[in-house]
């Protein structure tokens, strides 16, 4: 089974055999692992990681990452909201790095419409 490991929070999660390639942000979301966040949507870079581990398993970088990142890339970071997985990865991220507040209904609002849509995670 392929496994993604978020460094910052210790979670690790066990992908089933055979699936799709997953977002990497709605496993953290779904899976309560950390990953901080604000848009989702490659705008604001919050969500920000660094690839420890596993980078050949992700995709290829999208335009809004290579936007927002920039050098960054070629040092191993990527956006989790714009990141699919297919095989085991390690990530990590600033534990500095803040996103929304739990507690928010902007933050409820947007994790509902992140987890109403379908993978394999």
């Amino acid at each position: 089974m392929p496994i993604i490991r978020f460094k910052t929070s210790g979670r690790v999660v066990e992908l089933p055999d055979g699936g799709d390639a997953v977002n990497l942000l709605r496993v953290s979301i779904r899976h309560e692992c950390g990953i901080p966040w604000r848009c989702a949507s490659g705008n604001c870079g919050t969500d920000r990681v660094r690839v420890v581990e596993g980078a050949e398993n992700f995709d290829k970088p999208r335009r809004r990452e290579r936007e927002r990142l920039g050098d960054l890339l070629d040092a191993g970071f990527r956006l989790a909201c714009q990141s699919y997985v297919d095989g085991d990865c390690t990530v990590e991220w600033d534990p500095d790095q803040v996103g929304l507040d739990v507690d928010s209904k902007a933050y409820e609002r947007l994790r509902r419409i992140w987890l109403s849509k379908e993978d394999s995670a």
